[in-house]
């Protein structure tokens, strides 16, 4: 039996997916919720000196006379570890050093995947995700804060880039496209829900413990007894008996019957089985897609964690709860819609169009001046323009992930498609890590932030040119150029 009609007669959209999607939504639910936290846990509250407002200047910090303002009721990670004067430093470090542990771990965690395995590699890195949610709320110190986010970052990636290639491997066509993005509804409801918490309740700890501990847990342990190895991977490394236990699991829980005992084997005859990083750029077959997919990723990253960081800067009191809850929202609208329209979806030009948007939303920030910009006001005209502005940008920006989670995966076959979607993927988080750097940069020049992101972003358009088009395209499992070039390997040979 060949391996399309396999996985068709043991089901291919059955209870089994449903449940793979549900376990893949509570894990980007969770990792959501730890990446969102840093919004409001790094929120630096107005200082007060000898009952009057004053800023953290070299008299305040040397007199370290300075009080919290009164009014602000919650216990964030600023006010518990005092990351106030000399010790602010430690607010840009913490607060992205789980970026800078994303792009190291994706480099790796996407290349073990592909040698070793989606589900050891999921495992393994839901395991010390876990690790690092425990660390980050037990942590006493700063530095173990850092290790403990640090760790988080490295092995998040990890569970991140495997959900979507687990669906895709084991779904049909349409399916996997609504489950692989639908997920990402779930990563709007995890900021949703941090927006509410932190403005409900006032220990971030708490918070911690409830939304992020307790329920990293519960997916660990729903992960290790009900998902299976990818047949399509175990199949491809011609692992055949796995592959039909793992069918014959899949047509048990879809309530099918699998009584095949052998698998046509593959025709794939290159004597290379394993590719590298460096093969995602040598190959001819997807070079140009993949050098695409990094600035496609870099720009999203930058629009949508740039965003966040701008925000902490010109919000006004409670306006940064507000927004969050808003912004939740608008990608929960685009999350759905591009979940129901991503079949019906050329790949390429659209994303073109979505970053025309999101680039055009960013520099009409312009109308407030090519300078720094600080909003002025609460509850008035140019607060509800604003806020309108961002949820448009975060409303495409959503549309933007979620065409491209689904593009990577179609352009790489199943010997390299961990490493092809996960790596550059994680290499375009760079654009988180240096989000908060290029916004502390705009503000040097005294520059418009948001305006400023957007020319930056300017980069994703080149990369969607770049890329190649998968639409209604079928998942491929072998690279073209190394079979071709084992056969004029093998053609010298006879010759000789």
């Amino acid at each position: 039996m060949q391996f399309e009609e396999a996985l068709e007669k043991c089901g291919n959209n059955g209870w089994y997916q449903i449940r793979l999607f549900l376990i893949s939504s509570l894990l980007t639910f969770i990792l959501s919720a730890q990446i969102m936290s840093p919004t409001y846990n790094y929120i630096v509250p107005q200082l007060y000196c000898n009952g009057q407002v004053c800023v953290e200047d070299q008299k305040t910090c040397s007199d370290k006379n300075y009080q919290i303002a009164p009014d602000f009721k919650y216990k964030n990670i600023v006010t518990e570890f005092n990351l106030f004067c000399d010790n602010k430093k430690y607010i840009m470090i913490t607060s992205t050093i789980n970026f800078l542990g994303s792009v190291i771990g994706g480099a790796i965690l996407s290349q073990i995947s592909d040698y070793w395995g989606r589900y050891k590699t999921l495992l393994l890195s839901l395991v010390f995700t876990n690790v690092g949610f425990i660390g980050i709320y037990f942590s006493a110190t700063i530095l173990e804060l850092i290790i403990f986010t640090f760790i988080f970052g490295f092995f998040q990636v990890g569970v991140y880039i495997m959900i979507p290639v687990l669906i895709n491997e084991i779904s049909g066509y349409e399916i996997k496209q609504i489950y692989s993005t639908g997920t990402l509804v779930f990563w709007c409801l995890g900021e949703i829900l941090m927006a509410i918490s932190f403005f409900a309740i006032t220990n971030w700890r708490t918070i911690q413990l409830l939304f992020i501990v307790i329920p990293g847990l519960i997916s660990l342990i729903l992960t290790f007894f009900s998902v299976q190895e990818s047949p399509r991977y175990l199949y491809q490394t011609k692992d055949y008996d796995k592959a039909l236990n793992v069918f014959r699991y899949i047509a048990n829980v879809n309530g099918n019957e699998f009584d095949e005992q052998a698998l046509e084997h593959s025709q794939m005859n290159s004597l290379r089985t394993t590719y590298s990083i460096f093969d995602l750029f040598k190959l001819r077959q997807f070079a140009s897609s993949s050098v695409g997919f990094i600035l496609i990723s870099f720009a999203l990253h930058l629009i949508y964690y740039g965003g966040q960081f701008v925000l902490q800067d010109i919000s006004i009191g409670n306006m940064i709860y507000k927004i969050g809850i808003l912004l939740g929202i608008s990608e929960l609208i685009g999350y759905s819609l591009i979940t129901y329209m991503i079949p019906k979806l050329q790949r390429k030009y659209n994303q073109i169009f979505f970053f025309s948007i999101q680039i055009l939303g960013c520099l009409a920030f312009l109308f407030y001046g090519i300078s720094q910009y600080k909003l002025e006001c609460q509850g008035c005209i140019e607060e509800i323009i604003v806020i309108l502005l961002c949820c448009l940008i975060r409303f495409f920006n959503s549309f933007g992930f979620g065409l491209q989670r689904q593009h990577t995966l179609e352009i790489y076959p199943t010997s390299i498609r961990g490493t092809g979607s996960g790596f550059l993927f994680t290499l375009g988080i760079l654009g988180s890590f240096s989000s908060s750097y290029m916004i502390a940069l705009a503000s040097y020049f005294e520059l418009n932030q948001v305006a400023f992101l957007g020319i930056c972003s300017i980069t994703g358009i080149i990369g969607a040119i770049l890329t190649k088009e998968t639409f209604q395209k079928k998942l491929i499992d072998d690279v073209d150029e190394s079979i071709k070039e084992t056969y004029l390997e093998d053609g010298m040979l006879k010759t000789n």
